[in-house]
């Protein structure tokens, strides 16, 4: 890698706009040379954005360049196999958004595609970067829950408006609730837990904007606990997940700077000690969180995070912390609870003996 990471967005819609294109202009060691888009207009916006960045028609032109050493994928899920694929043929590092692809076949071409290359890929699951979330992971994995038997996740949004793509509402394109935003939730029960998905149970309600606008999903995971999710598209803001052992639970809220709270096996979340350490523990958590807030906040500084981690493994020659096993693990798991709300009874992911 050369001093700076000279690189090629392909795909420059909200996600490019709102989420990585502030997180890029944080790093010293990236440039964006080229950008590319099937709307003419969106690639021009994003390229006055970046300060002039070169616009292509089509990807494979961006992936021609020679100046173009890695690429990120933004696009709508139901392209990723094809434009990964293709950068990996054309040897360039590669971003790509969750999911990795619309179904496991898919995903088992990059794999298999990316097994012979040397260059890295890795999976944007921007929330294994959240400052709370890793501190949740080493809690964990120091032992403080004990034996894990129980994961709750809720996430919920606002997505009902005229700005929603037509690829977001439909499952096969890879919209939905389930497998556009519940696989964040999926993917980091893994991560925390250390365990996989065994089991799914899946039921989805419909709206006249989406295929699957609400669900609710309880899985088996192979350490022997049990998962349970409540996932939205049509309310306020939220993503939080709870990890109950035997020890004790830790809550996590994803869009909290204080969102992280330890409760002792004995403790109620009323008890007024209880509560005076908490707000004891937040007031120390504000310290902590001053640098990230002034970048935007936990969660948007996790995408920044992410393009740190990718421009430290390509320099360093280091495995990306999320690999594409795990993506095809995540979409094998949301895959598995589409099929179980349609079918309406429980499925065991793909692989997942």
């Amino acid at each position: 890698m050369s001093a700076v990471l000279r690189l090629g967005i392909v795909g420059c819609g909200r996600v490019a706009e709102e989420r990585h294109l502030p997180a890029l202009r944080q790093l010293q060691d990236v440039r964006v040379a080229a950008v590319a888009d099937t709307d003419g207009a969106r690639a021009e916006r994003i390229a006055r954005q970046l300060g002039g960045a070169q616009i292509c028609a089509d990807y494979r032109t961006l992936l021609d360049r020679k100046d173009v050493d890695a690429v990120a994928v933004l696009t709508p899920t139901s392209s990723h196999a094809e434009i990964v694929l293709a950068a990996l043929d054309a040897e360039k590092h590669v971003l790509v958004e969750k999911p990795l692809a619309v179904s496991a076949e898919d995903c088992d071409r990059i794999v298999a595609r990316a097994a012979r290359s040397s260059v890295k890929v890795l999976l944007a699951f921007n929330l294994r970067q959240h400052r709370l979330v890793r501190k949740a992971r080493a809690r964990v994995q120091a032992g403080e829950l004990g034996r894990i038997s129980l994961i709750r996740s809720i996430y919920t949004h606002d997505r009902v408006g005229k700005d929603v793509p037509a690829w977001h509402r439909v499952v096969k394109l890879g919209g939905g609730v389930i497998l556009n935003e519940a696989i964040h939730h999926f993917d980091l029960w893994r991560y925390l837990s250390g365990s996989e998905v065994e089991e799914i149970s899946c039921a989805a309600q419909p709206s006249d904007m989406y295929e699957h606008e609400s669900s609710t999903v309880s899985a088996k995971l192979s350490g022997g606990a049990l998962a349970s999710g409540a996932f939205s598209l049509s309310t306020s803001p939220q993503s939080e997940l709870e990890i109950c052992g035997e020890k004790g639970r830790l809550f996590l809220s994803c869009y909290c700077f204080d969102g992280l709270a330890f409760f002792p096996r004995a403790a109620y979340p009323g008890d007024l000690g209880n509560r005076l350490r908490d707000t004891a523990a937040a007031i120390a958590q504000f310290g902590q969180a001053i640098p990230s807030l002034r970048r935007g906040g936990d969660f948007q500084d996790s995408f920044r995070a992410l393009w740190q981690h990718f421009v430290d493994c390509i320099r360093d020659d280091r495995q990306p912390d999320c690999s594409l096993l795990d993506g095809l693990r995540a979409v094998q798991t949301a895959i598995a609870a589409c099929q179980s709300a349609h079918i309406g009874q429980a499925v065991r992911p793909m692989g997942i003996p």
